[in-house]
């Protein structure tokens, strides 16, 4: 009795601790997201962008950080009219010929703005203006000012000179690189041009409706349109500016709110879905488009559940909000890109390799062939189980092999994206280690092999928060396996087929070289004498 007694006065100690431990961490979580909103907009992005990394907070930060993607405080009545009018040049007149119905409580706030419903009075239609917060150049002035003067000091005192994280890559250098892209977004009128060139190239237009697309597919065939299960706004250029965008209003569901998700109907089916929607999307905008939304957190995307005139449920689209920070790719990047996919896909070290070299991540005289062995030690010591059920699951055959999620983990947390798309936590890059007989690989020699141009990492950034998105949907979700089944879209029908005859081909010529160099070691000779 007295063991029992002690028992259960243990269990109750454990549990108080474990509760006020979890107090802490909340408090915690609401201190720190406060603390970025007062510093200001740039803070307030950096936030964005940690609070979509799967398990980097715990999990009593999700409210706090949440309220960093769509619940940024905001301006109403007269300081919301007064933000509306100051971003016209003819004030409060030219602003009420444009518009009527102005609701001066703002439909969200984000870091950089907040957003209004309104009427157009030109076609009396509802669209929402986007209006610029105040003095943000002056912000970015000042702030980008102190934290290049902080990148300078960490380059110079932070370690080994002239990398991070072990790539050949100053902190000074990736300021300087991320500066123009970050000074765009403060200009509306350069939102409105990414917006209409997503639009374009996915064939939305005005309604959602399907127009010709602008993008080719590889053999240099148009692409479909997406309106079918991809909406964005559209916007009206002409009367926007550098600090107001007005757009299309299309209401959507948040893709993050299950509870409202459910109550429209959305089943784990639909969820799925829109998860796979996603990674289609980005592997169009990289590949196709070479064009990309670097900012795909889970506020800038919602759901629409497409009804009949009945009221009955025919599909879900995924929505795309924001194209406020975006990144243009060269042909050999994007290629590049490509080129990885499909290396991981066919556990293909080589191409893998080839790739590299195509987007120019890999510095002069690196050891290409301890690259490749590194490569291949990273398929061999990874895990495919997500990746195999999620094929299954969705009745799909594919040449996915064993590995390739170690692989994308290996290089995008350490070198080329610094962003995991599968999930699975892999330590192979930190410590060293042995393929067969052959003499040890030293990790920190392969990482210093690589270099990481400014555009890849916006792509990091990129795939970073649609992998946190994708999982909040389908917890199976990677960028590779949701990429999978499209490359034929992005090939084009006659590439696609003449590529993999390619590949069975060349798979058919190595097993024959395989068996020869087998006969000839048997017969006691070299095969490499022969060759």
């Amino acid at each position: 009795s007295s063991s029992s007694s002690s028992s259960s006065s243990s269990s109750s100690s454990s549990s108080r601790a474990a509760m006020k431990a979890a107090r802490i961490r909340t408090l915690a979580g609401a201190t720190f997201s406060e603390g970025l909103l007062r510093l200001g907009p740039l803070y307030i992005k950096i936030g964005q962008i940690l609070s979509c990394r799967d398990k980097l907070f715990p999990d009593e930060w999700k409210v706090s950080m949440e309220r960093l993607q769509d619940r940024v405080p905001a301006k109403s009545g007269e300081e919301a009219l007064e933000l509306a009018y100051s971003a016209y040049d003819g004030g409060k007149k030219e602003f009420d010929s444009l518009f009527s119905d102005f609701n001066d409580v703002p439909l969200a706030a984000a870091s950089l703005g907040q957003v209004h419903l309104a009427t157009l009075r030109s076609n009396n239609a509802a669209v929402a203006i986007k209006l610029q917060r105040p003095r943000l150049r002056d912000i970015y002035d000042k702030d980008l000012a102190m934290m290049n003067k902080i990148a300078k000091s960490v380059d110079k005192f932070g370690g080994k000179a002239g990398a991070v994280g072990g790539v050949k890559q100053s902190w000074e250098g990736i300021f300087q690189d991320a500066e123009e892209i970050l000074y765009r977004e403060i200009d509306y009128r350069a939102e409105a041009e990414n917006a209409l060139k997503f639009s374009s190239d996915f064939g939305l237009g005005l309604d959602g409706k399907s127009v010709s697309c602008s993008a080719k597919s590889l053999d240099g065939k148009f692409l479909p349109s997406a309106a079918s299960w991809v909406r964005t706004p559209y916007v009206y250029s002409d009367v926007s500016n550098e600090r107001s965008l007005v757009m299309e209003f299309v209401p959507s569901i948040k893709i993050s709110d299950n509870e409202k998700l459910a109550k429209a109907g959305v089943t784990e089916d639909d969820k799925e879905y829109l998860a796979e929607c996603l990674g289609r999307a980005y592997l169009r905008q990289f590949c196709c488009g070479k064009f990309f939304s670097t900012d795909p957190h889970a506020g800038n995307l919602g759901a629409v559940v497409k009804r009949d005139e009945n009221g009955n449920k025919q599909s879900v689209q995924l929505v795309f909000y924001d194209f406020g920070q975006a990144c243009y790719l060269k042909d050999d990047q994007a290629g590049g890109i490509l080129d990885v996919i499909e290396g991981i896909i066919d556990y293909d070290a080589d191409k893998c390799v080839n790739a590299f070299q195509r987007m120019g991540v890999l510095s002069d005289g690196a050891d290409l062939e301890k690259v490749k062995r590194k490569v291949n030690d990273n398929f061999q010591t990874g895990k495919i189980q997500v990746k195999q059920r999620k094929m299954k699951k969705k009745g799909q055959t594919s040449s996915l092999k064993e590995g390739n999620t170690a692989f994308l983990n290996t290089l995008t947390d350490d070198t080329l994206l610094n962003a995991t798309s599968a999930g699975i936590q892999n330590n192979t890059m930190a410590n060293s280690s042995v393929i067969g007989d052959q003499e040890k690989i030293n990790d920190v020699e392969i990482m210093s092999y690589f270099t990481l141009p400014a555009e890849y990492a916006f792509v990091a950034r990129a795939i970073s928060q649609m992998d946190g998105v994708g999982k909040g949907l389908d917890g199976d979700f990677d960028f590779i396996s949701a990429s999978a089944p499209w490359l034929v879209e992005i090939k084009g029908g006659e590439k696609y087929l003449e590529d993999e005859a390619k590949k069975i081909v060349s798979n058919v010529l190595n097993r024959v070289l395989d068996f020869q160099n087998m006969v000839f070691k048997r017969a006691g000779f070299q095969p490499k004498r022969y060759q």
